[in-house]
C-alpha cells in the first residue's frame, strides 16, 4: 500500500515508522515547514499514556525518556502558600528534541520524508492509496474538506500565551495570581534539565479589560513582548529571576475541534486536524500518537481486496469514544481555568482538591491511595463522609417529588436538564410554596450534556426560577449521559451553581459517595446526598 502523510508532527511521524515496521508499506510524508522548526516547547505525557505507548513503539519512549524530564508531583501556589500532592507520575520532553527522534526513527524505517514541501489531498489522492491528514490544529487539509469531515471549530473563551523559562520547576506547578485585570494562572513544568514550559492563561473577562493583542492577527513567529513582560511580572516571584522564553508566543484563543466523520473515501484525519481537547488535560500530543497506532494496525492488516471504508470505520470506532471522553474532561479542565473568579476565594488546599478532581471522575479514595498525605493538607482529605449521608426518593405522597428519608427535609421539585421543563418546574414550585410558604423547597435538577452551552443555559434557567421563587437548595442529580460523561456534567453544573451563590447538593449513587464527598470537600457543593432508585 502507499501511504501519503500531510503533517511532520508526532502523529504523523509515528504513523509513518509503524506502517513501515508493522506491513512495510510505502510511506511518503510532506511537511511544509523546514525540518526541526517547531513552536512550543515542552509536550507533557502521563505514566498512563507512557504504558500504552511503550506497548506499540518502545524507542519512542525510550527517547522521549532520555532526552525529557521525569517528576510525580503537584504543586498549587496561591497568596504565597504552597500545597503538594505526590504520586502522580508524568514525563515532558522538549517538542524539538521529541521530533527530532521521532524523525531519526521513521526514517530508520524506511518512511520518506519531504520538509519545505507544500502537500494537497487531492493531488496525493491521485498518487497514493490512502492520504492521512495529520497536519494539526489549523490543518489546510480539513479546511477544504470540512464539509466531508463535518469539521466543526468553536473558540474558547478566554486566551492562553505559551512561554518557556530558563529553570527547571520541581513539578507540574499551578500557579495563581491577581492583576490589575483580574484573575492570572500558570501551567509550568520541566521539561529539561534547565527549562520548563510556563503557559498562563487569561480568563475571558480580564482579557477583555486588559486591551492586548489579539495573537492570531499576527504573522507566524511573531512573540507578543507585551505579554511576555505582563507575565514576567505578575510572576516574579515565582520566577526568581529566571527569564521567560518566546517562540511564536502570543495570547491566543483554543479551539474545540471536532469532526463527524475522521475519514472521506481514502482521506482519513488524525490528532488535531480532526479533533482536539483543552491542553490543560495534556492529552494533544498522546491522541495524535494513540491514533497514529490504531491507523497503523489497522492499515497493516488491509489487505487487497478489502474494503478500505470498513478499515477506516474501524479505526474511528476504536478511536472515537475514547477522544470524546478526553474531550470531555478537558471541557470540565478548561473552564475552570477559564473562570478563575470561581474559585478565587477557596484556600489552596481545597483548590489543589479541586483542580485533582477538575474533570469529575477521580475520587478522594483514589487519590489518597496514591498519595496518603493528602489526608493531611488543610482540613484533612478524607474518603468519606464521618456521618450517615440523607438517601434521596421519590415522595410517597405527592408524586413528582422527591424527599430526603429519615429527615427533615426540603420538598424538591424534580425537572430535566431543559429551560422548558425548568420553567415548567418553576410553576410547581411556586404553587407549593403558595402551599407551605414556611416548608424547606428546593429543586432537583437532572445534569445535561458535558458541554459549555447545555451547562450555562440551566445555571442560567436555574438562577432565574431561584431569583422569581425561594429555593433552599438546588440539588444536582445523575443524567442520561453515559457514566463519565454524566459524572463531568454533574461536577460541572454543581460548581457553577455554587459560583452564582446557591446552596447545591450533588446527588450520586451509593457506589459513587466517595466521589460525591470529593466534590463537597473541593467547594463544589455543600452537601452530598445518595439515591438508590430511579427519581421522579
Amino acid at each position: 500500500m502507499r501511504v501519503a502523510c500531510i503533517g511532520a508532527g508526532p502523529g504523523g511521524l509515528m504513523l509513518a515508522l509503524l506502517l513501515r515496521r508493522l506491513g512495510g508499506h510505502e510511506v511518503d510524508v510532506f511537511e511544509r515547514s523546514p525540518a526541526g522548526a517547531t513552536y512550543g516547547f515542552g509536550v507533557v505525557f502521563s505514566r498512563f499514556s507512557l504504558a500504552r505507548l511503550r506497548r506499540a513503539a518502545p524507542d519512542v519512549v525510550a527517547a522521549l525518556l532520555d532526552r525529557g524530564a521525569r517528576w510525580d508531583d503537584v504543586e498549587v501556589r496561591r497568596d504565597g502558600e504552597r500545597i503538594t500532592s505526590s504520586g502522580h507520575g508524568f514525563a515532558a520532553v522538549e517538542r524539538r528534541a521529541l521530533l527530532t527522534a521521532m524523525t531519526e526513527l521513521a526514517e530508520q524505517a524506511g518512511a520518506r520524508l519531504h520538509f519545505d514541501t507544500e502537500a494537497d489531498a487531492a493531488d496525493l489522492l491521485g498518487r497514493y492509496d490512502v492520504v492521512v491528514a495529520a497536519d494539526g490544529s489549523g490543518s489546510r487539509t480539513r479546511t477544504a474538506y470540512a464539509g466531508e469531515f463535518g469539521a466543526e471549530v468553536a473558540p474558547g473563551s478566554g486566551r492562553y500565551a505559551w512561554f518557556a523559562v530558563d529553570r527547571a520547576f520541581d513539578a507540574m506547578t499551578f500557579l495563581f495570581a491577581d492583576s490589575e485585570y483580574g484573575p492570572v494562572g500558570a501551567h509550568v513544568y520541566p521539561y529539561g534539565p534547565d527549562r520548563s514550559t510556563f503557559l498562563v492563561e487569561l480568563g475571558e473577562e480580564a482579557w477583555q479589560r486588559s486591551g492586548f493583542t489579539e495573537g492570531s492577527t499576527k504573522p507566524p513567529g511573531w512573540n507578543d513582548e507585551q505579554a511576555m513582560e505582563f507575565c514576567a511580572e505578575v510572576f516574579a516571584e515565582h520566577l526568581r529571576g529566571a527569564k521567560l522564553l518566546g517562540n511564536g508566543s502570543r495570547w491566543l484563543m483554543f479551539p474545540k475541534i471536532s469532526s463527524a466523520r475522521w475519514s472521506t473515501g481514502r482521506l482519513v484525519g488524525l490528532g488535531d486536524a480532526v479533533h482536539t481537547a483543552h491542553f490543560s488535560v495534556g492529552s494533544g500530543t498522546t491522541m495524535a500518537l494513540e491514533d497514529a497506532v490504531e491507523l497503523a494496525r489497522r492499515l497493516a492488516e488491509h489487505e487487497e481486496g478489502d474494503d478500505l471504508d470498513a478499515t477506516l470505520t474501524a479505526y474511528e470506532a476504536n478511536r472515537r469514544p475514547i477522544v470524546e471522553s478526553v474531550q470531555q474532561a478537558a471541557w470540565a479542565s478548561q473552564r475552570m481555568w477559564s473562570h478563575a473568579e470561581e474559585h478565587r476565594s477557596l484556600d489552596p488546599a481545597t483548590l489543589m482538591l479541586r483542580l485533582l478532581t477538575r474533570t469529575g471522575q477521580s475520587s478522594a479514595d483514589v487519590l489518597l491511595r496514591l498519595d496518603p498525605q493528602l489526608a493531611k493538607i488543610g482540613d484533612g482529605v478524607t474518603a468519606l463522609p464521618d456521618g450517615p449521608v440523607p438517601t434521596l426518593v421519590e415522595s410517597a405522597e405527592r408524586p413528582g417529588t422527591a424527599v430526603l428519608l429519615g429527615h427533615d427535609s426540603p420538598a424538591l421539585i424534580t425537572t430535566d436538564a431543559d429551560a422548558t421543563a425548568v420553567r415548567e418546574a418553576g410553576e410547581r414550585l411556586r404553587a407549593l410554596r403558595f402551599e407551605r410558604p414556611d416548608a424547606a423547597l428546593g429543586l432537583l435538577v437532572r445534569a445535561p450534556a458535558p458541554a459549555e452551552e447545555p451547562v450555562a443555559r440551566l445555571v442560567d434557567s436555574v438562577a432565574a426560577l431561584a431569583a422569581a421563587v425561594p429555593v433552599d437548595v438546588v440539588a444536582v442529580a445523575p443524567g442520561t449521559e453515559l457514566p463519565a460523561a454524566d459524572r463531568t456534567a454533574r461536577s460541572a453544573l454543581a460548581e457553577r451553581l455554587t459560583a452564582t451563590g446557591t446552596r447545591t447538593a450533588y446527588v450520586c449513587r451509593p457506589n459513587e459517595l466517595s466521589q460525591g464527598w470529593t466534590h463537597v470537600r473541593s467547594g463544589r457543593a455543600a452537601e452530598v446526598w445518595t439515591t438508590e432508585s430511579p427519581l421522579p
